[in-house]
């Protein structure tokens, strides 16, 4: 089953994605049991969705 999911929808899902990242990111920064590799791998997650984002975000107004 396929739901139909315009561009706008897509959009407002991924960047609630971003917001629940950012959200664990700084959780992370708080706990004492967190390493630099969470923190890292973490961030890697949140810049790619950022720059992924922002290519569908402008691809979107350019139609």
């Amino acid at each position: 089953m396929c739901l139909p999911i315009d561009d706008a929808a897509m959009l407002c899902w991924l960047k609630s994605q971003k917001s629940v990242l950012e959200a664990w990111r700084n959780e992370l920064t708080e706990r004492p049991d967190t390493t630099d590799t969470m923190i890292n791998r973490v961030e890697q997650h949140y810049t790619w969705l950022s720059e992924e984002i922002s290519r569908l975000d402008v691809h979107r107004q350019a139609a």
